[in-house]
Protein backbone atom coordinates (compact mmCIF):
# COMPACT_ATOMS: atom_id res chain seq x y z
CA UNK A 1 0.00 0.00 0.00
CA UNK A 2 1.54 3.22 -1.28
CA UNK A 3 1.08 6.36 1.09
CA UNK A 4 -0.64 9.00 -1.10
CA UNK A 5 0.04 12.25 0.82
CA UNK A 6 1.54 15.91 -0.74
CA UNK A 7 5.34 16.32 0.51
CA UNK A 8 6.83 19.55 0.53
CA UNK A 9 9.75 20.31 -1.78
CA UNK A 10 11.90 19.86 0.81
CA UNK A 11 10.87 16.10 1.70
CA UNK A 12 14.13 14.19 0.99
CA UNK A 13 14.26 10.44 0.98
CA UNK A 14 15.55 8.73 4.14
CA UNK A 15 17.13 5.80 2.08
CA UNK A 16 18.54 8.12 -1.17
CA UNK A 17 19.01 11.37 0.48
CA UNK A 18 17.17 13.06 -2.28
CA UNK A 19 14.27 15.78 -2.66
CA UNK A 20 11.67 13.43 -3.07
CA UNK A 21 10.40 14.59 -6.75
CA UNK A 22 6.30 15.71 -7.12
CA UNK A 23 4.67 12.79 -8.23
CA UNK A 24 6.60 10.10 -6.53
CA UNK A 25 4.71 7.10 -4.68
CA UNK A 26 6.88 7.66 -1.37
CA UNK A 27 5.76 6.20 1.64
CA UNK A 28 6.43 7.09 5.21
CA UNK A 29 8.37 5.00 7.82
CA UNK A 30 6.77 5.36 11.50
CA UNK A 31 9.84 3.78 13.13
CA UNK A 32 12.53 6.53 11.23
CA UNK A 33 9.65 9.01 10.89
CA UNK A 34 10.94 9.76 7.61
CA UNK A 35 9.33 10.05 3.86
CA UNK A 36 10.99 7.18 1.33
CA UNK A 37 11.36 7.72 -2.42
CA UNK A 38 10.58 5.15 -4.65
CA UNK A 39 13.77 4.46 -5.95
CA UNK A 40 14.22 4.14 -1.47
CA UNK A 41 11.79 1.66 -1.29
CA UNK A 42 13.58 -0.98 -4.00
CA UNK A 43 17.09 0.13 -2.02
CA UNK A 44 15.48 -0.93 1.16
CA UNK A 45 13.54 -4.25 -0.60
CA UNK A 46 17.24 -5.19 -1.82
CA UNK A 47 19.01 -4.39 1.03
CA UNK A 48 16.68 -6.01 3.58
CA UNK A 49 16.36 -9.50 1.76
CA UNK A 50 19.83 -10.19 0.61
CA UNK A 51 22.59 -12.39 1.98
CA UNK A 52 23.45 -9.57 4.84
CA UNK A 53 20.65 -7.18 5.54
CA UNK A 54 21.17 -3.91 6.64
CA UNK A 55 19.34 -3.65 10.13
CA UNK A 56 17.45 -0.80 9.03
CA UNK A 57 16.58 -1.34 6.31
CA UNK A 58 15.22 -4.93 7.99
CA UNK A 59 13.31 -2.59 10.36
CA UNK A 60 11.56 -0.34 7.76
CA UNK A 61 10.93 -3.64 5.39
CA UNK A 62 8.81 -5.16 8.31
CA UNK A 63 7.08 -2.09 9.67
CA UNK A 64 5.81 -1.73 5.82
CA UNK A 65 4.78 -5.54 5.86
CA UNK A 66 2.87 -5.55 8.74
CA UNK A 67 1.28 -2.47 7.46
CA UNK A 68 0.33 -3.82 4.49
CA UNK A 69 -0.89 -7.38 5.54
CA UNK A 70 -3.36 -5.64 8.27
CA UNK A 71 -4.54 -3.15 5.36
CA UNK A 72 -5.40 -6.52 3.58
CA UNK A 73 -7.38 -7.94 6.39
CA UNK A 74 -9.05 -4.68 7.18
CA UNK A 75 -10.17 -4.84 3.35
CA UNK A 76 -11.12 -8.82 3.31
CA UNK A 77 -13.35 -8.07 6.47
CA UNK A 78 -15.24 -5.10 4.69
CA UNK A 79 -15.75 -7.24 1.59
CA UNK A 80 -16.90 -10.19 3.70
CA UNK A 81 -19.58 -7.47 5.20
CA UNK A 82 -20.64 -6.42 1.76
CA UNK A 83 -21.29 -9.68 0.38
CA UNK A 84 -23.57 -10.50 4.08
CA UNK A 85 -25.56 -7.30 3.62
CA UNK A 86 -26.17 -8.47 0.10
CA UNK A 87 -27.72 -11.54 0.40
Amino acid sequence: MIEQEFLNEEDVCFATGKIIPRGDRSRWTDEFDAWVSEEGQRLIEESATGFDPDRESEIIYREWYWKDEAAAGREAEWHAKQRGKSK
